[in-house]
């Protein structure tokens, strides 16, 4: 008898080594096609544990701050099927967009799975900023002198744009006309160089704006002061 239930138990010991769990989801892409910029959208990701011991999901890890992912619960039985839910928010994107939420597991054969949230963003309503000339040399100045400059700003977008802040170096001030320049149309500001020492000066004119594509337009100022 002791022979058999020795027997028994040797037999059995290759299935008990080979029970895992396994994590098997249905789809590990989530296409949202095209949707308009600004738009909330619900994701969701079903996944079952088609293996034959209890899975645990240990992780599950958003690529960034605009995706979020839950689940009610991280132990599944075999068999036992649940969803990965969440949201995306497409605010701040323009074209094609891939994020990924990395999910780990005690699923042996595969401890890290990466799922993909994919679609085209579309905006529809933008400001876009145009400054030229984006260089200004100002050649050979003269110490104290000062030197003015007209620039044009254009707004290539249909929305307002709307001029945030300026930085620049002691030497140079603008003057605006206007803080706002409405969609397709343009205005005239004004660049005031005025060299405090002789030597040559490099620097960079920043202008911010509401353009969430490219918030920062820049001027490259070049002078040689005697």
């Amino acid at each position: 008898m002791k022979k058999l239930v020795a027997l028994a138990l040797f037999l059995l010991l290759p299935v008990i080594a080979l029970a895992k769990p396994a994590l098997k989801f249905k789809s590990a892409t989530f296409e949202f096609g095209e949707v308009s910029s600004g738009k909330i959208l619900d994701i969701a990701f079903e996944f079952e544990n088609s293996g034959d011991e209890a899975l645990l999901i240990k992780n599950v890890v958003p690529s960034c701050g605009c995706t979020t992912a839950a689940l009610d619960k991280k132990e599944y039985k075999p068999g036992e099927k649940g969803t990965i839910s969440g949201k995306f928010n497409t605010s701040g994107y323009n074209g094609r967009v891939v994020k990924t939420i990395t999910v780990t597991s005690n699923d042996p054969a595969n401890p890290e799975i990466r799922l993909a949230v994919s679609g085209t963003v579309v905006v529809k309503d933008f400001a876009q900023a145009d400054v030229k000339p984006g260089q200004i040399a100002f050649g050979v100045v003269k110490v104290g002198k000062a030197y003015v400059r007209k620039l044009n700003l254009s707004n290539l977008g249909n929305m307002d744009l709307r001029v945030l802040e300026y930085s620049c170096s002691p030497e140079v001030s603008l003057a605006f006309r206007t803080s706002s320049v409405a969609g397709k149309n343009s205005t005239e500001f004004t660049l005031t160089f005025t060299p405090f020492e002789k030597g040559t000066f490099n620097n960079m004119v920043k202008i911010r704006t509401n353009d969430y594509r490219s918030p920062y337009a820049f001027i490259r100022l070049e002078a040689q002061a005697d």
